[in-house]
């Protein structure tokens, strides 16, 4: 059903080429039984669970036994006789499969169980593997949060932070700053940041922290390289940090109106490689190996295949873009035989390039340290929360986590949007979309290492498009998004594991669940713990008017706008109409009826704000015919969601400097620079200059005062 109300059903021709491509089976000799697995929630657990055994004879009137024990020889071990009450044989009729059905022990401790099942009957002997995963029953919550608590946070784009120190664009050091200003100035309690995600960085294509080659690991330009305590025993690195300082390459970088990601990446690389370079001669070498050398090995033992394939890949993908190769830009162009990240020309390339792998393993283990100390100094700063992550719906399909784990997605299809108000064609988004059946038989491995990875040194994460957890609208490489169709994924194991992540990780988690949501799914989400995502454009009521700010509920995070939408400066000045009629995706006609739309949302929104008493009905009318919000409509809009009873409340920084620029138009590329705009103040300039600190003064006497 699409957002008129309209229903749309899959034509069958559609519907039997997606099913085809999926690899649909049906007959039970070809079914993969080993391993099972099962996902259950503690609040929930199941009375008896059915273990599918290999074997054709019918054993249901003998006498045997049932074995079940972890398989890593933990203490876990349940011994059942056959028959009996508790255990049973049974043959599925309509399959001619067996299966012994037994009680689901019931003191299982949370986390993921490789068992053993051995079944004895007689001289014969049958075996299984099942693999099951205990979920705790919520998601976790801060324990201040639990008890009522509710607090604020601002959105920052980390790629868009000026300082006088950086190299044209926000590292991890210019982060620690962040959060003294945001603690002691803003009076809040977490920095929602973008996907710090790895990407290609080149533009316009490749630097969408939306689109990125890997969800496991990290962007290496957000690293401070003179922060790594192994520049400082790097002569080379130091000297090359000096040219480039004396040549103006950094002041250059710095003073661009826009990030330029591929100078940046290219020059914190070659610092990089003499920084490692170092650290390799310094701590490697076999005849003296040092403790940080040793914590650098626990790291990549810690993070194994996973880790090792992404390496790889970027080595890889560096080998064959350079010149000898005339800059070959996807894997797919690769020769073929690197196409298998397990194939013996691969395994070969990582013995013979050792240290070029171990290069940006290096990388990721500093990313990894740098943001963890800055997220232990948030905490120690009094924050709740501290760093707030974003995790990506997408993933490109030219991209490291592509290629590493192409079993777990379903090529020949992209995800994307039906037809609606917003995109009247519908909207493809160009990536592959999960093949649920190969996630949920590796035991969700790929999956879970995801919500792992983003958890990780963050008091909290928002999945990007949480309506992923229940379906995805696909699109077949043969068609357009009016050829698409809703498929489902195992909902209730995905919200069981990511609550398991969550839990193991201390994150809260944020489920961004605009748009066109399936019946119940918010409901659903909020009972696991998952906080709902609520924006002030959106709250309305069927007659288009905006709920008051006590009809919020609780269990959300609340916001005035995202990366996507306008600013409260550009939604007031209709700059987003403007720019999308500029661009070409609104002819005259469209762009004239979104102008007569938003004088209507302004005069309702302030219709609202009159109403509930945080504007006067004089000062509201002055505030609709101004060019830009005016002060007392700005407070107005800030103390409207700051009393909300919703749980977080997140303003972006563009929105307490009102700011007009958007970070990104959805459906552009070269045609609008996006992911790209930098703050309209440094980091230095947050206290010095005098609008700035008014500005973020008042943003924190308002927190204080709605009590937060």
């Amino acid at each position: 059903m699409d957002n008129w109300g309209k229903t749309h059903r899959t034509d069958f021709e559609t519907a039997r080429r997606i099913l085809e491509i999926k690899g649909v089976k049906i007959a039970p000799e070809r079914m993969n039984l080993n391993p099972q697995v099962m996902v259950v929630s503690t609040d929930n657990l199941p009375d008896r669970c059915s273990i599918f055994i290999e074997g054709t004879t019918d054993h249901s009137s003998q006498e045997g036994t049932v074995t079940i024990s972890e398989a890593e020889g933990r203490k876990f071990v349940r011994e059942y006789h056959l028959p009996s009450e508790e255990a049973s044989l049974h043959r599925d009729e309509k399959s001619d499969l067996r299966f012994v059905s037994v009680p689901f022990p019931k003191d299982l401790g949370i986390g993921k169980h490789e068992l053993k099942v051995d079944v004895a009957m007689g001289d014969e002997r049958r075996q299984a593997t099942c693999l099951w995963i205990v979920c705790p029953a919520r998601a976790h919550i801060p324990s201040p949060l639990e008890a009522g608590g509710r607090i604020a946070g601002v959105g920052i784009a980390l790629y868009g932070v000026r300082s006088q120190e950086n190299w044209g664009v926000g590292d991890f050091s210019d982060l620690r700053a962040i959060v003294d200003w945001a603690r002691d100035d803003l009076k809040i309690d977490f920095m929602g940041l973008n996907p710090l995600h790895a990407l290609f960085n080149r533009r316009p294509f490749n630097s969408s922290p939306y689109l990125p080659s890997s969800r496991l690991y990290r962007n290496h330009i957000y690293l401070d390289i003179p922060g790594i305590p192994d520049f400082d025993e790097s002569e080379k690195a130091q000297t090359l940090v000096t040219i480039l300082n004396n040549r103006g390459h950094f002041q250059k970088l710095r003073d661009e109106p826009q990030v330029n990601y591929e100078e940046i990446s290219a020059l914190k690389l070659q610092v990089l490689r003499e920084v490692f370079r170092s650290f390799i001669k310094k701590h490697g070498r076999k005849s003296a190996e040092t403790s940080r050398w040793e914590a650098f090995q626990r790291y990549i033992e810690s993070e194994g295949v996973f880790l090792e394939r992404f390496a790889i890949f970027c080595a890889l993908d560096e080998h064959f873009r350079s010149k000898i190769f005339r800059k070959i830009e996807s894997w797919r162009e690769w020769p073929a035989a690197f196409h298998d990240p397990s194939s013996e020309q691969v395994n070969r390339f990582r013995i013979e390039n050792r240290e070029q792998t171990l290069f940006w393993m290096y990388i990721q283990w500093q990313l990894q340290e740098q943001m963890s100390r800055v997220q232990q100094y948030a905490i120690d700063k009094g924050m709740i929360i501290g760093l707030y992550n974003d995790q990506a719906l997408a993933v490109d399909r030219n991209g490291a986590d592509f290629w590493a784990w192409q079993s777990f997605f379903a090529d020949g299809f992209r995800v994307g949007a039906p037809p609606d108000a917003f995109a009247p064609s519908g909207q493809d988004w160009g990536f592959p979309p999960p093949d649920r059946d190969a996630s949920r038989q590796s035991g969700y491995e790929l999956f879970y290492k995801m919500m792992e990875a983003n958890c990780k040194n963050a008091g909290a994460l928002r999945i990007d498009h949480a309506i992923q957890l229940h379906h995805l609208f696909w699109i077949p490489d043969w068609g357009k998004p009016k050829d698409g169709v809703y498929v489902k994924d195992y909902e209730a194991d995905l919200l069981n594991v990511l609550a398991l992540a969550s839990r193991e990780n201390r994150a809260l988690i944020v489920g961004e669940d605009l748009g066109t949501v399936p019946m119940n799914l918010r409901e659903r989400l909020m009972a696991k713990g998952i906080l709902s995502y609520r924006l002030l454009y959106f709250e309305k009521d069927s007659q288009g008017n905006h709920c008051g700010h006590a009809e919020y509920p609780s269990s959300a995070l609340v916001s005035i706008s995202t990366h996507d939408l306008p600013t409260l400066a550009g939604f007031w000045a209709g700059r987003d109409i403007e720019t999308r009629h500029k661009i070409g995706q609104l002819d005259d006609e469209q762009a004239e009826a979104f102008r007569a739309d938003r004088r209507q949302s302004k005069s309702k929104l302030i219709e609202k704000l009159v109403q509930e008493g945080f504007i006067s009905e004089q000062t509201g009318a002055e505030a609709l015919k101004a060019e830009l919000p005016t002060e007392e409509l700005h407070e107005a809009v800030l103390k409207f969601l700051l009393r909300a009873p919703s749980l977080l409340v997140m303003i972006n920084q563009e929105d307490i400097f009102l700011d007009e620029r958007q970070q990104n138009i959805p459906g552009t590329t070269w045609e609008n620079p996006n992911w790209v705009t930098k703050m309209r103040y440094t980091i230095e300039e947050l206290r010095s200059d005098p609008e700035a600190a008014r500005l973020s003064q008042k943003f924190g006497r308002l927190v204080e005062e709605m009590g937060r």
